[in-house]
């Protein structure tokens, strides 16, 4: 039933593309540049689900029109689709209007999806003419923090398409960037020329974390995420706490850089401070050193908070809300960290 509904969507995206096209009294002859991309937008009239065309323009002899368009636009955002299954997809016309060809480039389900309007490329590679655009994937609800980009390549000719993906999430140091990386395709990276354009088109994205060169070492202080993370559990994320914990002592505030907190979330004795950031980071601070230190890294959305409390002058006991029969102990005086001298 799913996919015959998703043919019927598609089918009814090409009607409205070319209905929108009929109502065109002329086609003005464009060209899509890499200065210069100026997508036009065109509307159905369904009230419930608005359909736009994203991108339009000519062939290289102005003899067809190809048309990017997608389903379940927002009412204030044309690149912006909402729909429960949003559809993306390429078109070709003659001048006549006549429909000629399309092809679905994106079917997405349960997720938001924004198109960069201004990040698009039109380039002749080894002699055939591309045009390339951005699309960003956010799954509905919060169960799943990841932020997926694909990087379209469209041959203009014959609409067959390459697509490079970038998978990550939001991090604490990426803050509104994308931190992830580009997925491996071995089919994708065998066409050397198509790979390694999309891939320098889609390193450019506004929407791709990019360190600087302090951010790239991973002792820097914003990365204590991933030097925690890779000091203990050195072969993939775990479910449990490791039997020793391993962490590094900072001279910045990590309080501050980990965000804001409640006052009920802090704990202290004469010796530590610790604060635990709810479905987030346990962060700890030592009073003698005045140096902040990792316990725990971990970060969720739902039915993962935790309590913590001393249960003497070192040990903390931390009690998770889905399993607080079960609590944890990790004891501050034998972590053991990379930078002990400090």
């Amino acid at each position: 039933m799913s996919t015959i509904k998703t043919k019927l969507a598609i089918i009814l995206l090409s009607s409205i593309i070319l209905y929108s096209c009929k109502k065109e009294d002329k086609i003005p002859n464009q060209k899509v540049n890499e200065e210069n991309t100026l997508p036009k937008i065109k509307e159905d009239n369904d009230e419930t689900v608005r359909t736009v065309t994203l991108f339009s323009f000519n062939n290289e002899n102005n003899t067809e029109v190809i048309k990017i368009s997608g389903s379940d636009a927002g009412d204030e955002d044309d690149f912006y689709l909402g729909g429960a299954k949003n559809i993306i997809i390429a078109s070709k016309y003659k001048k006549n209007l006549e429909l000629l060809k399309s092809d679905t480039l994106v079917i997405s389900d349960y997720n938001h999806i924004v198109i960069d309007p201004k990040h698009t490329l039109r380039k002749k590679i080894q002699g055939v003419d591309y045009f390339l655009f951005a699309v960003k994937e956010s799954p509905l609800g919060n169960g799943d923090p990841g932020i997926y980009l694909s990087f379209i390549m469209l041959n203009i000719n014959n609409l067959k398409f390459y697509t490079l993906k970038y998978d990550g999430e939001y991090s604490l140091r990426s803050g509104e960037f994308v931190d992830g990386e580009f997925t491996k395709d071995k089919t994708l990276e065998a066409n050397t020329a198509v790979y390694n354009e999309l891939y320098q088109f889609g390193a450019k994205s506004k929407w791709i974390y990019k360190p600087t060169e302090q951010e790239k070492d991973i002792n820097y202080y914003k990365n204590f995420e991933q030097k925690w993370d890779e000091d203990n559990y050195p072969e993939g994320k775990e479910s449990s706490y490791p039997t020793i914990v391993k962490s590094t002592y900072y001279s910045e505030n990590l309080f501050e850089f980990n965000g804001e907190y409640d006052k009920d979330r802090v704990i202290e004795n004469e010796d530590f401070k610790i604060v635990s950031y709810f479905r987030n980071n346990i962060i700890g601070y030592d009073k003698n050193k005045k140096l902040y230190f990792p316990i725990a890294v971990e970060s969720c959305h739902v039915g993962c908070d935790k309590e913590i409390k001393f249960i003497s002058e070192n040990e903390i006991k931390i009690s998770h809300e889905t399993d607080s029969e079960r609590p944890d102990f990790i004891n501050l005086s034998k972590i053991e960290f990379a930078n002990e001298e400090l």
